[in-house]
């Protein structure tokens, strides 16, 4: 009778701690549940953010202010992509063969290709904080200064044109005029800001264009947009 009682109690305890680990591995899943549904959902809302700051350029009649801001986004992120663990977005602009309708004179010295792609439009926009493509002309006579030089092209091509003045008579003229906040000399002469006001004209009439986006791709792994693609339908308008 002893012994079967000890059995019971054996048998009870055994059942007991039996339940406990039960419930303990119930309790396990049901976290293991919850933690996995809850970084499903933060990694759900990361992905919406994200897609939410460029499908605002999925749409016709971009403006080419935007493009060089979404441009910027995009060089800035693959920057960074391998820290984030996330797969390098990819943007292409064509400009659909419209490259001489921003010059000044039908020469390209700023929009010289006519596709462009995450990589490429560094040549023109520059990466963030850097001293690439049309930052250069900004650092040199400041935006302001640069925005008035190209607004100011036919004046100073009718001054660099004009063979009845001297080069020095041609930077008293330039002077004159009070385009910069120092003499044209200080900056190259005429010539060199000439060509700089050629170049900023340029970025001037892309920023002005408008562009149509013929493209989104999403990552089937991540659901991150991963591919974009425009092509610009005007310029200067």
């Amino acid at each position: 009778m002893e012994n079967a009682t000890k059995a019971l109690l054996i048998a009870g305890s055994v059942f007991l701690a039996l339940l406990v680990i039960g419930a303990f591995m119930l309790m396990m899943n049901n976290l293991s549940d919850y933690q996995q549904k809850s970084y499903q959902e933060k990694a759900t809302a990361q992905t919406v953010e994200f897609n939410n700051l460029y499908l605002s350029y999925n749409r016709d009649k971009v403006r080419g202010s935007d493009m060089v801001s979404l441009m910027n986004r995009v060089i800035d992120y693959n920057s960074r992509k391998s820290q984030d663990g996330f797969t390098e977005m990819h943007i292409k602009i064509n400009m659909n063969g419209k490259n001489t309708q921003i010059s000044y004179d039908n020469v390209n010295r700023l929009v010289t290709e006519n596709s462009y792609t995450e990589t490429t439009i560094s040549n023109i926009v520059g990466a963030p904080n850097s001293q690439n493509g049309i930052r250069i002309i900004e650092t040199k006579y400041g935006a302001g200064y640069a925005n008035n030089l190209q607004a100011e092209i036919s004046n100073i091509e009718s001054i660099r044109n004009n063979t009845s003045l001297t080069t020095n008579e041609k930077i008293e003229q330039f002077d004159q005029e009070q385009l910069l906040p120092k003499s044209v000399k200080e900056y190259g002469g005429i010539e060199q800001v000439y060509q700089d006001a050629l170049k900023y004209y340029e970025y001037v009439q892309f920023k002005r264009s408008y562009f149509d986006c013929t493209k989104t791709e999403y990552d089937k792994n991540t659901g991150r947009i991963i591919n974009m693609e425009f092509k610009c339908t005007g310029v200067g308008v």
